[in-house]
């Protein structure tokens, strides 16, 4: 079995797919400053060849629309893997002198990425005209340098399930087969932090997923071609036979460039994708499991109510009614999920806080609507809005994300629409890490997403009308992170009490009440962290009111450290984890073409930041 090592070139590309992970990082003005130089990824290759890997494989963003490609490649072949190729929209091999260049390089591995057997369907997919053609074009182009020079070529499909397009596998095989496809890589919609808000739209059951497969497999026969699934359970499909379907897992390393300051030095959080049932237990398939967006909701639910109650039971008490329990991590959640959870809290403990960033499997427009259900069934009686402005990702330092002011401000229309019609909203509040705070008001380049923000809270709480509401400015201080020594807070007395008087003022400034919000002895810190901790709160508190939510703010299980891939619990709230320390390996192409300029193809794609009004 081939041991093959995958680099990720970076994050440009040609398209837009609709679904992509990476759409944040197309907002950044020349993003391309962030990819891996030629030099970063001879390195890389360079260590695959040390480490024993026979095959090499480049990936992207786009890797074709690299100047360097083609001499990537050839500086990959003088090393002697097996194979190598590029996981490619295709596009670029529509320019016949680009595809012979890459070939006679070494290029002789081709996965495309086409979603769709009709220019309808891919081309919305990728959101690039003509895509469907460009990359046909391009397979035929691969034979024709195939068949003049003797050349190898192993053609494969990656096939990204979405409601449009699960149906047709059987559609893409009939396609892409006379062209010598052979094998057709499917994986459903995976959904991370960054488009967490799109998984009600592109959510595709497994049940569909293995639908499609059985209506597939009289063209797989046909083409003697095979199915190699994703995402998705072995056991799901096994049945199909191994000359229908082919296992999933081989020995795939991959380089991520955001993750990676040298080859093999590479940490990643133990994030929790994956879920096992009791079939699992017995079962002979070497697999992960079930993706974590399939976990049954009704399993959602319990996990949420069960944590409410373990929560409340350690708790002493209270002297007077208890606050709202509060808690976040509700982004994989129905509808009716979100609904049977907080009515079954509210019938034990009460009305709750929901605190979420608005990037819930709900739609924006459905979960404003569902807030208010909630706010006039006395469940709901406080919406925490959490934020997070565009911001270096934690994990890479050198890598942006959007973050989700936008979002925010999309919400609060439409919960302001909503509120004018009649319905009624719960207290309104937004939690603010401290750091994130003092730069909305003092970076120009995220000023205006403060003020846009600003707006959309001033419409939400109905200012000046005879709705008008007080909304709560949330100011929560960050733990300093593990493994270092934190800072002498008493030192920085005078520049914390400055900071929580700019704090203040800012946020009087537009009728926003501010409070400090602290976890007492409850985030788990060890005694030096505490220690400064406590310093730094009772600074704040000389000039802010303080908000104990020691009693309040609990963890359920979709809420915990390693759902962070898709959780927009804050971290810096709660406490910061370590990172695993995991090795692993490197990520990962393009030339001048001497043809038609192929600029046309190679135009990086960047996705639009929309502020409307």
């Amino acid at each position: 079995m081939g041991k093959l090592l995958s680099i990720e070139t970076g994050f440009t590309c040609n398209s837009r797919c609709k679904y992509c992970t990476q759409l944040d990082y197309r907002v950044i003005p020349q993003a391309d400053k962030l990819d891996l130089t030629t030099e970063q990824i001879r390195e890389r290759i360079r260590y695959a060849a040390e480490q024993g890997y026979d095959q090499l494989g480049f990936s992207g963003g786009e890797p074709t629309i690299r100047p360097d490609f083609v001499e990537l490649i050839r500086y990959g072949r003088s090393f002697g893997f097996k194979r190598i190729g590029v996981t490619s929209n295709g596009r670029m091999f529509a320019y016949p002198s680009f595809t012979e260049q890459a070939m006679r390089a070494g290029l002789d591995g081709f996965t495309f990425s086409l979603h769709g057997h009709t220019s309808e369907i891919h081309d919305g997919i990728s959101n690039a005209k003509d895509a469907l053609q460009h990359a046909l074009q391009g397979l035929r182009n691969i034979d024709k340098v195939k068949q003049k020079f003797g050349l190898e070529a192993h053609l494969m499909n990656n096939q990204i399930l979405l409601p449009d397009n699960v149906g047709h596998i059987k559609e893409m095989v009939e396609l892409l087969g006379p062209l010598g496809v052979g094998l057709f890589m499917i994986q459903p919609f995976i959904t991370q932090r960054s488009n967490s808000d799109q998984l009600g739209r592109f959510y595709v059951p497994y049940d569909d997923v293995v639908a499609s497969v059985a209506r597939a497999i009289p063209a797989l026969k046909r083409f003697g071609a095979r199915v190699k699934p994703y995402n998705v359970p072995n056991c799901l499909l096994s049945h199909f036979g191994p000359e229908f379907v082919e296992s999933q897992f081989y020995g795939l390393s991959s380089f991520r460039e955001y993750e990676l300051q040298h080859p093999g030095e590479f940490k990643a959080f133990k994030a929790k994708q994956w879920y096992r049932i009791d079939a699992c237990k017995t079962c002979e398939e070497y697999c992960p499991g079930f993706r974590i967006e399939q976990y049954p909701q009704q399993k959602m639910a319990d996990g949420l109510v069960s944590a409410a109650t373990d929560f409340t039971a350690k708790q002493p008490t209270p002297a007077a009614p208890r606050p709202p329990l509060m808690f976040s991590g509700t982004e994989l959640f129905e509808r009716a999920t979100v609904v049977d959870a907080m009515a079954r809290v509210h019938a034990s403990h009460g009305p709750v806080a929901w605190m979420t960033a608005l990037k819930e499997k709900v739609p924006r427009q459905a979960q404003a609507e569902l807030i208010c259900d909630l706010t006039e069934a006395g469940h709901l009686a406080e919406l925490v809005l959490v934020t997070q402005p565009m911001d270096q990702r934690f994990l890479a330092q050198r890598v942006l994300e959007k973050g989700n002011l936008e979002d925010l401000r999309d919400g609060l229309f439409r919960l302001a629409e909503l509120a004018d019609a009649g319905r009624v909203l719960p207290r309104l509040r937004v939690l603010f890490n401290v750091g994130d705070l003092a730069r909305l008001i003092e970076e120009p380049g995220l000023q205006v997403q403060w003020s846009r923000l600003n707006k959309a809270l001033a419409r939400a709480a109905g200012r000046g009308t005879d709705r008008a509401q007080p909304v709560d400015a949330i100011i929560a201080i960050s733990n300093s992170p593990r493994g270092q020594k934190p800072p002498d807070m008493i030192r920085q007395r005078e520049q914390n009490l400055a900071l929580a008087r700019k704090l203040e003022i800012a946020c009087k400034l537009h009728h926003m009440r501010p409070s400090l919000a602290t976890l007492e002895d409850c985030r788990g810190l060890d005694p030096a962290r505490a220690k400064q901790m406590a310093v730094v709160e009772a600074q704040f508190a000389e000039v802010l009111p303080v908000e104990s939510w020691a009693q309040r703010l609990m963890r359920h299980p979709m809420s915990m450290p390693e759902m962070d891939f898709v959780s927009w619990s804050p971290p810096w709230l709660f406490e910061r984890w370590d990172l695993s320390d995991g090795r692993a390996a490197p990520q990962g192409v393009m030339i001048q073409a001497q043809e038609e300029s192929a600029s046309g193809l190679r135009t990086t794609a960047v996705a639009e930041v929309v502020l409307p009004g």
